[in-house]
């Protein structure tokens, strides 16, 4: 497994990359104030293109929502030659005033993040 790095060294989140045979698996770790979330998305791609696609960053292709209990933005962590993996962060305040997360990554395929947009390639 590879974990890769964040161009801003305070995000806590952890992305791995690991082989899984010609394909690869994506593996998040979302770290918030309830226990971290550990999210997966396996990909037709070898690890190679995906090290190769990684900015270093998550670029946001929506608006965030935020109304201090509820936080909803969809981000983009690579764009491939056929399409994307999405990252879908959702964070919620519970009633403790702790912070749990309930993230997802997808493949989108057909669509790139460009200019803070999701377009069709």
């Amino acid at each position: 497994m590879q974990t890769l790095s964040w161009k801003d060294s305070n995000i806590p989140h952890q992305i791995a990359l690991e082989n899984e045979g010609q394909h690869a698996r994506i593996e998040m770790r979302i770290v918030k104030d309830v226990e971290p979330e550990v999210i997966g998305l396996s990909v037709d791609w070898p690890l190679e293109t995906l090290l190769e696609a990684w900015q270093g960053a998550a670029m946001p292709v929506s608006e965030a929502y935020d109304d201090g209990d509820l936080y909803s933005q969809v981000r983009v962590l690579f764009n491939l030659e056929n399409g994307c993996v999405v990252w879908l962060v959702n964070h919620i305040k519970m009633p403790c005033g702790q912070k749990m997360s309930t993230d997802r990554l997808a493949w989108v395929p057909a669509m790139h993040g460009v200019d803070g947009k999701l377009v069709a390639i």
